[in-house]
């Protein structure tokens, strides 16, 4: 190469990796889904969040169908759903229907402090997204909604198609 010519564009997936650690790795994002995740004294992770909302979602869940919801395997989603249980924010019985199976839910703490963790990220993505012109949300909306649904074919082995 010249020292006249411009280097080659780099990959466009190096750059998205990229991104995506820098996110993943941001002080202050970590600083902000603290506040966010705090409850008491305990600090939930994302996926106990991830577990609460979808509790929280629908009456009474069989722990293996939390399990496939969040796509993980039943003996994590048991040790998700344990914190959680201690702290108040569900609750678990054998299945009145199958004893073979155990039954969740959200505790009533539990929907309020998943309403609670609901509302401040959408206030925190408004504020944060703020700067950002309408049309420019919309396509990053579209385009990680893409790239989300990419990984999940290809995850599944289904060619993808432009």
């Amino acid at each position: 190469m010249s020292s006249g010519t411009t280097a080659e564009p780099l990959d466009p997936g190096a750059g998205l990796v990229e991104a995506v650690l820098r996110l993943r790795r941001s002080s202050p994002s970590r600083l902000l889904q603290q506040d966010l995740y705090q409850v008491g004294d305990t600090q939930l992770t994302p996926v106990q969040v991830d577990a609460l909302e979808c509790l929280a979602g629908r009456p009474v869940w069989r722990m293996h169908e939390l399990a496939a919801r969040l796509g993980i395997d039943p003996s994590t989603a048991t040790r998700t759903v344990d914190p959680l249980v201690r702290l108040g924010l569900a609750e678990r019985e054998p299945d009145p229907a199958n004893r073979r199976y155990v039954s969740v839910r959200a505790s009533r703490r539990g929907k309020t402090v998943s309403g609670r963790i609901t509302r401040a990220r959408l206030a925190l993505m408004r504020d944060v997204l703020a700067p950002m012109p309408a049309e420019d949300r919309a396509e990053l909306t579209r385009l990680l909604t893409q790239y989300v649904d990419l990984i999940e074919e290809y995850a599944r082995g289904v060619p993808s198609t432009p």
